[in-house]
């Protein structure tokens, strides 16, 4: 793609950068797929039931995978009929269908989580606190993202109830109320198991305390 065609300022420069990556995730996730016989869509939705421990409904797993619902019933059906998720009937409601991971499909998630290594190793020649900044400038970017609805929201510390940012996280880390522990920035988790989110003047006030934070 030739030089300047998102613009010649840092905004397009840093967008053009991110296509790029997105270009070398997209390939490197049709190359794992198909050594393991799955689309990536499908291996997306394996990996998050793994990651949720737990049935989860088909809606949950669109919304969480921004498709839509036909192509996550489509996948879901398809990994059923490869023995890797079974459906039952939901505890909470006998009505609903919730899905999980079959033994198989356990063992075919944790080989879809290795795909993106060659991401994680590049990621690992920066120094701590290149990799800080980048995380943080990756949080910022997602909460944009969420507001204006372009990116499905996530289950992190920045909106959940228990967090407790800090002013200044190098001099006197953030917390977690629940978990009783102190975190730096890179401690942040994007999708906690024992997140609840917070009201939207909380949210508000952790955002603006991280996105102020030296």
């Amino acid at each position: 793609m030739s030089e300047g065609v998102y613009g010649e300022q840092a905004t397009g420069r840093v967008t053009h950068g991110l296509l790029r990556l997105s270009t070398a995730m997209r390939s490197q996730a049709w190359e794992w797929a198909e050594g393991a016989k799955l689309t990536p869509t499908q291996g997306e939705i394996l990996v998050l039931l793994m990651q949720r421990k737990g049935p989860m409904r088909l809606g949950e797993i669109a919304r969480e995978t921004a498709l839509t619902a036909a192509t996550t019933s489509d996948a879901v059906s398809t990994l059923e009929g490869k023995g890797l998720v079974e459906k039952r009937r939901a505890i909470d409601d006998g009505r609903a269908l919730a899905v999980r991971l079959t033994a198989r499909g356990r063992t075919a998630a944790k080989r879809g989580l290795q795909w993106p290594n060659f991401l994680a190793k590049a990621v690992g020649t920066l120094r701590d606190d290149e990799q800080a900044m980048l995380y943080r400038t990756l949080l910022k970017t997602i909460r944009q993202l969420e507001a204006q609805e372009q990116m499905p929201t996530h289950r992190m510390c920045l909106s959940c109830m228990h967090f407790e940012a800090s002013k200044s996280p190098k001099k006197a880390p953030h917390h977690c109320a629940i978990l009783q522990i102190s975190m730096t920035d890179t401690d942040l988790r994007l999708d906690c198991s024992v997140y609840e989110e917070a009201d939207v003047a909380t949210q508000k006030k952790s955002w603006k305390v991280f996105a102020q934070a030296t």
